[in-house]
């Protein structure tokens, strides 16, 4: 009997001739249901699940990025609709001449997504609740455009 391996074998090529683009894109298994997104604002140690967690998060990540740009002085563009994001990253190709490293620009575009939004239910003030969905918004998106010295420039 044969086997997917074989099948695939003579029939499947992976070509790599270039690599500029890294994407990471977290995923949480633990944050996929509402009850789920409960049980995870609860063990932050709140009695009360409430979405003004959610907003917390968001803002001290926000807060780490800016202090990091601010930091290592960090050029930082905003992108907007129609915007050719690696068109404007080739206006940062100086730092190749300077043969610097690392982090040579940060681009900010807000995109659509989906994320948990939450909202009261309507319970008493004595013991409220909230109900928990996902729902598209527009939040910052941060592309980090870097020049490594093994792979070049990339994002």
């Amino acid at each position: 009997m044969a086997t997917i391996s074989s099948l695939l074998s003579d029939h499947v090529i992976l070509q790599v001739r270039s690599v500029d683009r890294l994407f990471l894109e977290g995923y949480v298994p633990r944050l996929q249901t509402q009850f789920q997104v409960i049980r995870f604002l609860l063990d932050r140690g709140l009695p009360i699940p409430s979405p003004a967690v959610l907003g917390r998060i968001g803002r001290e990540y926000v807060s780490a990025v800016e202090q990091l740009i601010v930091d290592r002085d960090i050029p930082v563009v905003r992108f907007v609709k129609g915007d050719v994001k690696e068109e404007i990253a080739r206006l940062f190709r100086a730092a190749e001449r300077e043969r610097s490293f690392g982090v040579v620009m940060v681009g900010v575009a807000r995109e659509r997504t989906s994320a948990w939004r939450g909202w009261r239910d309507g319970a008493p003030d004595g013991h409220p609740r909230f109900e928990y969905r996902r729902q598209s918004i527009f939040p910052n998106n941060y592309y980090w455009y870097i020049r490594d010295p093994d792979w070049g420039p990339g994002f």
